[in-house]
């Protein structure tokens, strides 16, 4: 501004004074050049550029005493999760188009048994996609959210993130599998075939309902702007803690309508349910 309003003055000082000579165009450019170089900063016409990049480590600047905001990281590389995500939000997206009658029925499932006796006398292959795309979706929402609590707990393994979640899906497949032949092959010895079918059409229908509401929770941890994902892992948690609490119950309902011995029961309840959760928490804790 003070620049402008010096030449401003000399130009009017010029015109006002006819018998004065008109400055040429390199006396303005001579005049500008002095008085820039009267604006000076250190000895220096322009400002030198910042060339420190050293950073704070500490959170209080010394000397000051101001605090800085500090935020952690919750996971630490985990973009190639954003693959998963898509699979599995493209498998949530084609039963939603394709079979949205049948989620319907499923929810309804969980909370009446009507619905599910007359969903297993009444299994139809049309709706085989349906439920194999939601049975592949219990898996990769619940490996990946045993994959995020063991980040959580800072569990230590001699691999990488990938590597760690590839163990989680075998681990979850295997046991889920292996938990299903077992029941097949125990209802072949005890002639209980038909009571064994109902409560593993059951079982699939509550991983089904449980994988889908854990596809948000376990989105949230990854990509979520929350500072702490704790309340979000103990969301998690609670859901397959009652989702597995009313499978047990459906099972136990199940066995006792089919006026199943209580021994058997026992034995199917201690054998295949209890016992390898048992075995699990061992060898991991």
């Amino acid at each position: 501004m003070e620049l402008s309003y010096l030449f401003l003055q000399d130009t009017i000082s010029a015109t006002a004074a006819p018998q004065a000579e008109k400055p040429t165009l390199a006396q303005i450019r001579y005049w500008q050049r002095q008085r820039e170089n009267q604006l000076v900063v250190n000895g220096k016409r322009f400002m030198e550029p910042k060339t420190e990049v050293n950073l704070m480590t500490t959170p209080v600047v010394p000397g000051k005493e101001m605090d800085l905001p500090v935020r952690e990281r919750n996971t630490v590389n985990t973009d190639w999760l954003a693959l998963i995500f898509i699979l599995a939000l493209v498998l949530f997206a084609s039963v939603k188009f394709s079979y949205s009658k049948y989620l319907k029925h499923l929810f309804q499932s969980s909370v009446n048994y009507a619905t599910s006796f007359r969903m297993f006398e009444e299994r139809s292959y049309s709706l085989t996609g349906g439920a194999v795309r939601l049975e592949l979706l219990f898996y990769l929402t619940v490996s990946v959210f045993l994959f995020q609590v063991a980040g959580f707990v800072h569990l230590e393994f001699p691999f990488s993130n990938v590597m760690l979640f590839l163990f989680s899906l075998g681990g979850v497949s295997i046991y889920f599998i292996g938990k299903k032949l077992l029941y097949r092959a125990i209802g072949i010895v005890f002639e209980s075939r038909e009571e064994s079918s109902e409560y593993l059409f059951n079982h699939d229908n509550y991983g089904r309902i449980t994988g889908l509401i854990l596809f948000p929770i376990v989105t949230l941890v990854a990509f979520g702007p929350f500072k702490s994902v704790d309340f979000l892992l103990l969301a998690g948690v609670f859901v397959m803690v009652v989702f597995y609490s009313l499978l047990l119950g459906r099972g136990i309902s199940i066995l006792l309508k089919k006026q199943f011995s209580i021994f058997y029961l026992f034995l199917y309840l201690c054998s295949l349910e209890f016992l390898p959760l048992l075995l699990i928490y061992k060898v991991v804790v």
